[in-house]
């Protein structure tokens, strides 16, 4: 039986390593100050359609902490579409410019030739508990493509 005055202690550690063992990052080897993480995401789209060649994939790590002003990148990926959605894609980040205290935001487009075709329009949270690996990402057409 736990003594009524530690209850409290252990049901603090507890939570504690409940609420970390939710965070999937992978934190790839280095040294502490140098460490890098990984997130999974797999873009994709809604449309019946074959993307022209030579259409890249981008998805951004953005923090987007600051009113009024544009948010600030952390990290990016980009990729050549050679085939039909989902895409998959991983986005290295240095784990020290991630802060307790700010938002951040995944965000994808695709491009081909520079001209926008598809961008994501939802905030999406890839630090929130419970969220999902690979970290799903919808893309909309832009200006009546597709």
């Amino acid at each position: 039986m736990i003594n009524k005055k530690l209850t409290p202690f252990f049901l603090v550690i507890m939570s504690s390593v409940f609420v970390s063992a939710c965070n999937d990052q992978t934190t790839v080897a280095g040294a502490k100050d140098d460490a890098l993480s990984l997130l999974e995401t797999e873009v994709f789209y809604n449309q019946k359609i074959r993307l022209p060649e030579g259409a890249k994939l981008e998805v951004r790590l953005e923090d987007v902490s600051k009113m009024d002003v544009a948010s600030e990148l952390i990290s990016s990926a980009t990729r050549e579409i050679k085939s039909g959605p989902p895409y998959a894609l991983q986005i290295a980040f240095p784990s020290k410019q991630i802060k307790n205290s700010h938002r951040y935001s995944l965000r994808a487009s695709i491009k081909v030739e520079g001209k926008l075709y598809f961008i994501s329009t939802t905030h999406i949270d890839p630090f929130a508990v419970g969220i999902a690996s690979p970290i799903k990402i919808k893309v909309d057409p832009v200006g009546g493509k597709g």
